[in-house]
């Protein structure tokens, strides 16, 4: 893109940048899948890699493990036992906790998967291969986040300014 108004903002555009890059990617997975006939969405690989690794979890241990909110990965797991690729048990020590497995279609279908994403892994690498510093960027940037989060930092730079607020 030419005229790009995102790129105009520069940091005052960087999270619609980052939200637009991530749609984008996310409409290209999809691509993939279904150019390779397969029936999953972009974001379950998480949760058939976890499991592959794991064998079984609880949901509040996935949510965990992939730093998802609990919510989300309720949903996204009903939907992968609804195409049958999971198995969701209540845990024998305590029947509240639900147990998290891969489905026997689910082993059988993880070699191509794993084929698929490996194809994709590649892609990102070779589109990453003019900036080698971007993961460790990218690291950096999640953990500034983390130790101070952007609204943290924004309502500092409020104050700093002394910036009164009109109710």
């Amino acid at each position: 893109m030419d005229n790009d108004f995102l790129k105009e903002l520069e940091y005052l555009g960087v999270t619609a940048r980052i939200k637009r890059l991530s749609e984008s990617l996310f409409y290209n997975i999809k691509e993939l899948y279904r150019y390779a006939d397969i029936d999953i969405e972009p974001s379950w690989h998480l949760v058939l890699l976890t499991l592959k690794h794991k064998n079984s979890v609880t949901m509040y241990e996935l949510s965990q493990i992939l730093n998802i909110s609990k919510p989300a990965i309720t949903k996204m797991i009903k939907k992968m036992q609804d195409m049958n690729y999971v198995l969701i048990y209540s845990d024998s020590n305590d029947s509240r906790k639900k147990v998290v497995e891969l489905s026997d279609k689910a082993k059988k279908e993880l070699p191509r998967f794993e084929q698929i994403w490996s194809a994709g892994q590649r892609a990102v690498k070779q589109i990453l291969e003019s900036n080698p510093n971007f993961m460790s960027a990218l690291d950096e940037f999640e953990l500034q986040h983390d130790n101070i989060s952007f609204s943290e930092r924004a309502i500092k730079n409020l104050q700093d300014e002394k910036y009164e607020f009109n109710r």
